[in-house]
């Protein structure tokens, strides 16, 4: 079954609302149907935790309610992906990996690529140009949404 790596920037997207939203939300039931496995790192929850909270607030919703719906969003999230180690050996090679200027970026690419990850889904596709396919796609997620084919 293929495996894809889900950036973070790909749940904000939806989670935001933004102009790529239906094709992450066809990524996702594509999960959720069991067509495809999807999995994120760890640095990826943390994020979403931050910019989820964030937005909450803008819509005016505080707390006990805000820790609500955030724990909510983030275990329905968590049911959707499994969680992506990254051992030292990979973490210190993403460090070191001058392909990359964001190093964010380099940690999920090694992450993914120590996943054994088909495809590298991410909403800025041109951060990871540098790094080359030739271990895994690295695709948008309409470009993944308009190719991938139902097993």
């Amino acid at each position: 079954m293929m495996k894809v790596f889900l950036d973070t920037n790909v749940f904000i997207e939806y989670f935001e609302m933004r102009k790529e939203k239906d094709f992450v939300a066809k990524i996702l039931n594509a999960v959720e149907d069991g067509e495809i496995t999807a999995c994120t790192s760890a640095g990826s929850f943390y994020t979403m935790a931050y910019l989820v909270e964030k937005a909450l607030k803008r819509l005016g919703i505080y707390r006990p309610k805000l820790t609500e719906s955030l724990r909510t969003t983030l275990a329905n999230t968590k049911k959707l992906v499994s969680l992506a180690p990254l051992s030292d050996e990979s973490l210190t090679a993403a460090i070191a990996d001058e392909r990359f200027d964001d190093i964010e970026d380099a940690f999920q690419y090694h992450c993914a690529l120590q996943n054994g990850c088909d495809v590298l889904i991410s909403i800025n596709k041109r951060d990871y140009a540098r790094a080359g396919s030739e271990a895994m796609l690295v695709m948008t997620p309409r470009e993944f949404a308009n190719t991938f084919k139902k097993p």
